[in-house]
């Protein structure tokens, strides 16, 4: 499987020096344990611990105080390296297949997904895919059911409790405390602000979050059911039981046997000879590895990331979730410096742009989208959709020449919101009295102590209406399709990938690697060549900052939101985990 590198802007030919030499300092590296490794037994079978969030690509570490705080906490696993374990597990002659537990999983539905696929992948390499679960979800189970056999013991835990999401509406509160929301959205479906604006949830946000349960919920028991070899009534009629027993999981064929962990090895091995189960971090020095010269190849594959909500500037990561924000934040200039490196390269001849967002401010993603349509002219750009690209998440990737999500990702929420909280109710019912000096007749209109006048809101729709047509200009360009067209599907409305492929937001349903084929199709490269997959960063100046810098930062971007006019924004409650 290709690894990930990070690409600098110059000195190409020392990078290049530099690649080759490790490489081939890492090929002799696996050519000593490829040939020591044999000497004592390897393993048949090997344990791999499904946990944590696994974000798409492996981390890497920035400068050397970013290292030694990655190298001291406990790394996540990523996607890539689960593939790339998995690819060498099914490579190798002597190992005859793979356990796989579920731990601690934090990871949200598309990674999951995706974490399947690369299971499925494996399991048709003809060798054994074995879970074992203690307990599980619906979630979890859905991967685990990509083995072929499925064990657990007599005390397990199978949770199908079905799917569901959960909304907090606050205006009676804030009614209550003098606090007046004073928000607007295009169109009905855009529900980033009900929370603010209405006490209960609309009919509108009510039948979209149905419609997004309903999607993923086919997919989870369709892709259950092909993989039991059950029908679908019994899946869904096991869902709605919701919790089971081992023996009345395995009566349903949810489950193939009952038994302890320890009971695995004699289980999968023959009467007298049990097998050897070594966990991964045993097993990796007896596996065969292969060698590659990949910094020798002319030809490469850029990824560039997208993660986190969308601002203007640069990325960073603050010490805390906000509400509306979350922690990652993704600045337009270095999402752009990224792509001016892998445009700079001759090197690369396609980028996947990896997106993973719910979207934020309307002016950077005017930017960053304005990158992928200038590089893409001499480049192909791929968009691969990770958890969620909706919203701006959706408007900087809607004018890429192809667009790839997982079934379950979140994309869409063509709309616009905009507004503030007034907080002069509140404070006058604590005693306390601000007064405003203004010289300008819209001089009030950011202030969080006076209300929008009628003059203030009709200039607000205006400015609304303006970036709603933009957007959907962009997307219908992006799309080849008519703003007639782009109208019946925008709206403010959030789709699943199954359901924007039906309606032509995007044109592919399936995982990073499928992103990566189409790009080496779009950029005239082998599918079967085995060139590099590189991760291409813009600099961050703040990679580890103070305490006080890092706190200073948050309260500055707390206040972000409600300092810009619009923002494409996909709402915080949708379902995703």
């Amino acid at each position: 499987m290709p690894g990930s590198e990070n690409v600098a802007p110059r000195r190409r030919r020392a990078v290049n020096l530099g690649a080759l030499l490790t490489e081939a300092l890492a090929n002799a590296g696996h050519w000593v344990r490829n040939a020591f490794s044999r000497r004592s037994p390897g393993p048949e079978f090997v344990h791999l611990e499904i946990a944590g969030h696994l974000p798409e690509r492996r981390r890497r570490p920035e400068g050397w105080r970013d290292w030694l705080r990655y190298r001291f906490r406990q790394p996540r696993e990523s996607l890539e390296e689960w593939r790339e374990r998995l690819g060498l597990l099914a490579g190798d002659p002597y190992v005859k297949g793979v356990v796989i537990t579920v731990g601690d999983v934090e990871a949200g539905r598309a990674a999951l997904e995706s974490l399947r696929l690369s299971l499925l992948a494996f399991r048709r390499s003809g060798k054994r895919l074995v879970a074992f679960i203690v307990s599980a979800n619906l979630s979890t189970y859905y991967v685990a059911s990509a083995a072929d056999t499925i064990l657990a013991p007599e005390s397990l835990e199978l949770a199908l409790h079905g799917l569901r999401t959960e909304s907090t509406f606050l205006r009676t509160p804030l009614d209550q405390l003098g606090i007046e929301p004073q928000f607007l959205h295009i169109a009905e479906y855009k529900s980033a602000a009900n929370r603010f604006l209405y006490p209960s949830m609309p009919p509108t946000q009510r039948e979209m979050l149905t419609s997004l349960l309903e999607s993923t919920f086919e997919e989870i028991t369709e892709g259950i059911t092909e993989a039991r070899q059950i029908p679908v009534d019994a899946v869904r009629q096991a869902i709605d039981q919701g919790l089971l027993s081992a023996a009345e999981a395995q009566e349903r064929r949810l489950l193939d046997a009952v038994g302890f962990a320890d009971e695995l090895p004699a289980r999968l091995g023959q009467p007298g000879q049990p097998v050897r189960i070594v966990p991964w971090g045993q097993a990796r020095r007896h596996v065969f590895h292969p060698y590659h010269w990949r910094a020798l190849e002319r030809q490469a594959i850029a990824v560039v990331q997208l993660l986190g909500t969308i601002v203007p500037g640069e990325s960073r990561d603050l010490p805390i979730p906000l509400p509306l924000l979350g922690q990652q934040l993704a600045g337009h200039e270095t999402v752009a410096q990224a792509f001016r490196r892998a445009e700079s390269s001759p090197r690369v001849k396609a980028i996947v742009f990896h997106v993973d967002s719910p979207g934020g401010s309307a002016i950077a993603s005017d930017l960053i989208w304005r990158e992928v349509g200038r590089i893409q002219q001499h480049k192909p750009v791929v968009v691969y959709m990770g958890n969620v690209a909706a919203s701006g998440g959706y408007y900087v990737a809607c004018g890429a020449r192809h667009i790839v999500a997982n079934a379950t990702t979140l994309t869409g929420s063509i709309g616009v919101i905009a507004g503030k909280i007034n907080l002069r109710g509140l404070f006058e019912k604590a005693g306390i009295r601000r007064e405003l000096v203004s010289l300008g007749a819209t001089a009030d209109m950011p202030s969080a102590f006076a209300s929008y006048s009628d003059a203030e809101w009709a200039l607000l729709r205006r400015w609304m209406d303006e970036v709603y047509q933009r957007f959907k200009s962009r997307v219908a360009a992006g799309r080849g399709r008519s703003l007639a067209a782009i109208e019946e599907v925008a709206r403010g409305r959030v789709w699943t990938g199954r359901q924007a492929l039906g309606l032509g937001l995007i044109d592919e349903v399936g995982d990073f690697e499928s992103a990566i084929r189409k790009a080496k199709e779009l950029a005239g490269i082998p599918l079967q060549a085995d060139v590099p997959v590189m991760t291409v960063r813009g600099t961050k100046t703040r990679t580890w900052p103070s305490t006080a810098a890092a706190w200073g930062d948050l309260l500055h971007t707390l206040g972000r939101p409600w300092t810009e006019h619009a923002l494409v924004l996909m709402p915080t409650d949708m379902p995703r985990g």
